[in-house]
């Protein structure tokens, strides 16, 4: 078993028999507002309300933090990211990248930083990657 906590825009995903999945839900006006169907989830892309967190760390004296656990399997790989990596690459282009070079995480989160800088760079990008061993 793991245990996540979240708070914010940061994300952490799964990568589980080649398939990337999102974990964590982003503290952010517009995810709230997509989930009261106030936009609709193909329009975030161009939505200005992209980048208003709605939680963060060190913003109020308290939050709520998001709880959960996942059970473990080996070869799961656990990405960690900042919004800089998960609004400049593509999570089909992640899943592949992950999924390629699996086996050499440190090259992975290498070229996963360097593709967000190529696409832009325009905030700051966290990578960190876990995997699970038998």
């Amino acid at each position: 078993q793991v245990a996540l906590a979240h708070v914010g825009d940061s994300r952490i995903y799964r990568l589980r028999s080649g398939r990337l999945q999102l974990l964590t839900r982003d503290d952010s006006l517009l995810h709230d507002q997509i989930e009261l169907g106030v936009i609709a989830a193909e329009d975030a892309a161009d939505s200005h309300n992209r980048h208003l967190v709605t939680q963060a760390l060190g913003i109020a004296p308290a939050v709520t933090v998001h709880l959960q656990q996942e059970t473990l399997r080996s070869g799961d790989v656990f990405l960690l990211c900042t919004d800089g990596l998960s609004d400049l690459v593509d999570e089909k282009d992640i899943e592949l990248i992950v999924d390629s070079l699996k086996t050499n995480l440190p090259l992975a989160a290498s070229h996963l930083a360097q593709l967000a800088n190529h696409n832009g760079g325009y905030d700051n990008i966290t990578v960190a990657l876990a995997r699970v061993e038998p």
